[in-house]
């Protein structure tokens, strides 16, 4: 109707000023970013160069320590070398892979575990499922469950009507490496960056990822979803708080609502071995995006400072994705807070929702409201595309990696 259409070409316009002051100075560093794997961009600011240059030493100082640097560097080359041998993986694909990233502890080493080697997850984002799905099941039939025998328009159905529109193949060996992939439609996965519509691959994305195929669209989309993340872990926050507050919070929205952190199917203490484990490759992931947000800034060493004035943050609220505004305002009401309907009321309705106290537990709750639904399904999923007993065992896995360190 016209109302929502209005609303959404207001976001859209948003959307575009977002990708203008955000994305635009990125792709003129695109060769350093590449070979650095750095997905964040830098603010353009308006100072000459001279004064630039002393303005980025000034500002180095709060995000890496020396020794942060250094472990930093050591990440990236290790970074280098795992995205070596995933290249080797991915070459086994005849199916054509138009975007790929690998994530989770199997790149990226995270806190409290032993030296055990875990299995490497992935990400294949593909134009038309359906036919990957053909081409791939007649390449690697063991890589699927009975759903290869039913064929690739089955697998698709799978994979598009139910959970969060991922099909993973678990337990797979290639080349000496295990490996889990998941195969997205593109439209799926910019979908969930931009809109948030299940943040089950927009909130793994809020952590660090390894990009092994490059999409110059997705580029753009990731660096939106980062900010849509910030955003949100500011209404969540007090008006001071660290670095790693920040991202601590940041890297918990995919997992609130998740029902494996509840039946112990992750690890209670993984939020924070991630972040422990991964601080400089947070900081420099995301060091543009803060510097680039006018209602933030760093009062000391590791230490920030969010404009609490309601006008500022209600600014901030209007730019989050329409999924998480909407059910935000489903959960306001039912804290009691008179939220008009309608387009006309996003003003005043986003006013009145961050001047209350409990804004903080609004927004959890409106996150775990996304992330409930296909996080459950996309677990039942693992029945039919990973077969019974791959289930079992990858559910049995989880559960041993961190009760066994």
């Amino acid at each position: 109707n016209a109302v929502c259409q209005a609303r959404w070409e207001s976001k859209a316009v948003e959307g575009v000023k977002t990708v203008r002051d955000t994305a635009l100075p990125s792709m003129r560093q695109n060769k350093q970013a590449e070979s650095t794997d750095r997905q964040t961009v830098r603010p353009l600011v308006q100072v000459s160069r001279g004064a630039q240059n002393a303005q980025t030493q000034a500002d180095k100082t709060p995000w890496l320590s020396e020794a942060e640097e250094a472990k930093l560097d050591t990440m990236r080359d290790a970074q280098s070398e795992i995205r070596g041998v995933l290249d080797t993986v991915l070459r086994q694909f005849s199916a054509p892979i138009r975007y790929a990233f690998a994530y989770g502890s199997g790149v990226y080493k995270q806190s409290g575990y032993g030296a055990s080697k875990p299995m490497v997850d992935l990400i294949f984002g593909v134009s038309h499922p359906d036919h990957w799905h053909a081409l791939n099941i007649a390449q690697h039939r063991n890589h699927y469950s009975f759903m290869g025998t039913l064929g690739a328009n089955a697998v698709s159905f799978v994979q598009d009507r139910m959970g969060a529109g991922v099909y993973y193949n678990p337990f797979i060996e290639i080349n000496g490496v295990v490996v889990k992939y998941g195969v997205v439609s593109m439209s799926t996965l910019s979908s969930d960056l931009l809109n948030w519509d299940s943040l089950y691959l927009a909130g793994r994305m809020h952590k660090p990822t390894l990009t092994l195929r490059r999409d110059p669209l997705m580029r753009i989309s990731k660096q939106v979803n980062l900010t849509h993340a910030v955003r949100a872990a500011l209404l969540m926050l007090p008006k001071t708080f660290t670095t790693e507050e920040l991202f601590v919070c940041i890297a918990s929205l995919s997992f609130t609502g998740d029902i494996r952190m509840r039946i112990g199917g992750e690890n209670p203490r993984k939020v924070q071995n991630i972040v422990e484990a991964q601080l400089p490759l947070f900081k420099s992931r995301y060091t543009s995006i803060i510097e680039g947000l006018p209602n933030l800034e760093y009062i000391g060493q590791n230490l920030l400072q969010q404009n609490m004035a309601p006008t500022e943050r209600a600014s901030m609220l209007r730019k989050m994705p329409n999924n998480f505004y909407d059910r935000l305002l489903k959960q306001g009401r039912k804290a009691g807070i008179r939220l008009p309907p309608g387009f006309g009321a996003e003003r005043v309705n986003t006013e009145r929702l961050v001047e209350v106290d409990n804004i903080g537990q609004i927004a959890t709750k409106a996150v775990e409201s996304i992330v409930a639904w296909p996080a459950l399904t996309q677990s039942l999923k693992g029945v039919l595309s990973s077969g019974l007993t791959k289930s079992v065992s990858y559910m049995r896995a989880k559960n041993n990696k961190y009760r066994n360190n």
